[in-house]
């Protein structure tokens, strides 16, 4: 199974974004208010041709992530954290979403830097139509000193970039899988098939909060007794995928069957957090945390996970996803 909201556990599937849902008392009410922001965000203005969408743009985030890469082999972990904006979405396995370089230095330090070893490659761009935010997508090599067993493990990683005035790219959220069970046979080639594409429309004024409200109306139908499938399908967009773990399933029909084996009395709860996030030009990230468990009645174990996923603007206006990633998180 893909890699989803959650990593690991009874579910067994991939680490996506799943998120915590309030209790349902009082759910009409709030699917019909978050159903009419959502309308007036997606058509309070028109759709912008894409132009800045280009090889060239593409190859200059992609440059970015590569001379990142570099200067932290060189360097050191630090040199992360250092081309973080203030409010950026750090997120990374065993904790929770932590904040910008000041609020992410002690724990991201202690799992990277020392003697522990991260490397990565980017396979994959997409680039907003405003030319503003893009996104990579690539895969990992880490070693965890703190492993009794020193091994290289190969995973993946999102990270989202926004362009500053000086024309730079500045890192606005990431997120890394560095440890799943199995890795990406995709890895040591560095490529990315079925890859998707960028956005070529945008409509509305807040590309963000237009996104965070469809995450919200995704997150409760995950959360209905039909189970995770069918809402991680219909939020999937054609070229979506899940990029955690072994298998990258793609597109609505695939991602559904990857939920076939999900067990009825287990469920997803998530939510995205208003705190983090940006988007512009079609596209958009979204984070928040995500709990899975037994449904009201039956029993079993709690598992605390944290999503980061890529959000695509469709010329019909609907936002759907094209990349999701989890890790996970203390469950407290």
């Amino acid at each position: 199974m893909p890699l989803v909201h959650q990593m690991s556990g009874p579910d067994k599937i991939f680490a996506i974004g799943t998120v915590e849902v309030a209790p349902p008392r009082g759910i009409l009410t709030v699917m019909t208010t978050r159903a009419l922001i959502a309308v007036a965000l997606l058509f309070s203005a028109p759709v912008l041709a894409q132009t800045p969408d280009t090889a060239s743009m593409k190859s200059q985030v992609l440059a970015a992530d590569r001379a990142l890469a570099a200067s932290a082999a060189r360097n050191g972990a630090a040199v992360f954290l250092g081309e973080l904006q203030p409010g950026a979405a750090v997120l990374f396995p065993g904790q929770p979403i932590l904040k910008g370089a000041d609020g992410s230095r002690t724990a991201f330090l202690a799992r990277y830097g020392g003697q522990s070893s991260y490397s990565w490659t980017p396979a994959h761009a997409v680039v907003s139509t405003d030319g503003k935010l893009a996104c990579t997508m690539g895969y990992s090599r880490f070693v965890n000193a703190l492993d009794s067993v020193k091994s290289a493990k190969s995973g993946t990683y999102l990270t989202c970039w926004l362009k500053n005035k000086k024309g730079e790219w500045k890192v606005a959220g990431a997120q890394r899988a560095d440890s799943p069970p199995k890795g990406s046979p995709f890895a040591d080639s560095a490529v990315l098939p079925g890859a998707p594409h960028s956005p070529v429309a945008s409509t509305g004024s807040n590309a963000l909060a237009a996104a965070q409200e469809a995450d919200s109306l995704f997150a409760m139908m995950g959360a209905e007794a039909a189970g995770p499938g069918p809402a991680f399908a219909k939020y999937a967009a054609e070229d979506g995928m899940l990029v955690g773990g072994d298998e990258f399933p793609r597109g609505p029909q695939v991602i559904a069957a990857a939920f076939k084996d999900y067990s009825p009395d287990r469920v997803i709860w998530w939510r995205p957090s208003r705190e983090f996030g940006a988007g512009t030009g079609g596209l958009a990230f979204t984070v928040g945390n995500s709990t899975s468990g037994p449904r009201a009645g039956k029993t079993g174990p709690t598992i605390a996970n944290k999503y980061f996923t890529v959000w695509r603007q469709e010329p019909d206006g609907r936002w759907l996803y094209i990349f999701d990633l989890g890790s996970s998180r203390p469950l407290n």
